[in-house]
């Protein structure tokens, strides 16, 4: 982890790495988005469905989950997007590099592990990334 505290660039093999390990954790949302919403919206198939993401079939707690699993899928999402204009891999509080395994490990994360962990410290995501 020393030589990812220090390097500012990724090299093209760990970008490649990293947008595998970005579109496989987006998929995994997409079809756990979709399972929740057949809970959701396919009622008749509720309890089949429930059980295989093993969640429970309450209306308000399925629309929670629908939710945050949407979240999660945008910030996916953003990640992808940063990767393509190069700034991905760098803390968004403080600027400074995201080590590679904590990337590997998080492929979304969005700070270094010196910066504050909490939703707080974060600026607006809305701001993360331009879409011009």
């Amino acid at each position: 982890m020393g030589r990812d505290v220090h390097r500012k660039q990724l090299t093209p093999l760990e970008r490649l790495q990293l947008r595998d390990a970005l579109q496989d954790r987006w998929s995994e949302q997409v079809r756990h988005i979709t399972l929740l919403s057949l809970a959701r919206y396919g009622r008749e198939d509720a309890d089949r469905v429930a059980l295989a993401i093993g969640t429970l079939t309450e209306v308000s707690s399925l629309d929670r989950s629908i939710e945050r699993a949407r979240a999660r899928l945008e910030e996916l999402e953003q990640a992808m997007r940063r990767l393509d204009d190069r700034s991905y891999g760098q803390c968004l509080r403080c600027g400074e590099p995201i080590g590679f395994t904590r990337l590997v490990q998080t492929p979304e994360e969005t700070r270094c592990g010196s910066c504050p962990q909490n939703a707080a410290a974060l600026p607006n995501r809305a701001d993360d990334v331009s879409l011009a």
